[in-house]
């Protein structure tokens, strides 16, 4: 299971995405790629956001072909232990100097509660996690 970050989810659909990221997503197995509820909740804050500038509905519909559509029955949600382990997760990077958002322990501690790799740019917001990374982004991932 690899859970898309939303750095990465947000590059696959620019118009033109970055060409390591497009060639990462051809090495997959499109039923092992997840999204999670924080990713969706940022991606939505997006889509609102662009309709609140621009009027247009665009980024929306992406976002609801998306769910519904290309990742319908994969999508996991924030429940059970994982919003325990969030708050422990968030204490752990304050403990060290290092605080992580609010949405990234959400991510990191689902990751970590379904034994996933997280698919993200941002590597460095999750270091001292123990969680399993890749980044799309760099030539070897």
């Amino acid at each position: 299971m690899i859970i898309l970050d939303t750095n990465v989810v947000s590059e696959a659909s620019r118009t033109t995405p970055d060409p390591k990221v497009i060639e990462w997503f051809g090495k997959q197995e499109l039923l092992d790629l997840y999204l999670c509820g924080p990713v969706v909740m940022e991606q939505s804050f997006g889509a609102e956001r662009f309709l609140n500038k621009t009027g247009s509905e665009r980024h929306i519909r992406a976002l609801d072909r998306l769910i519904s559509e290309q990742f319908a029955g994969r999508i996991v949600e924030f429940s059970g232990p994982i919003p325990r382990l969030a708050g422990k997760l968030r204490a752990k990077r304050e403990k060290i100097g290092r605080p992580i958002s609010l949405s990234d322990a959400m991510i990191a501690a689902i990751c970590l509660v379904h034994d996933a790799t997280l698919a993200t740019r941002n590597v460095r917001d999750f270091d001292e996690l123990d969680l399993k990374l890749v980044n799309p982004f760099e030539a070897d991932a």
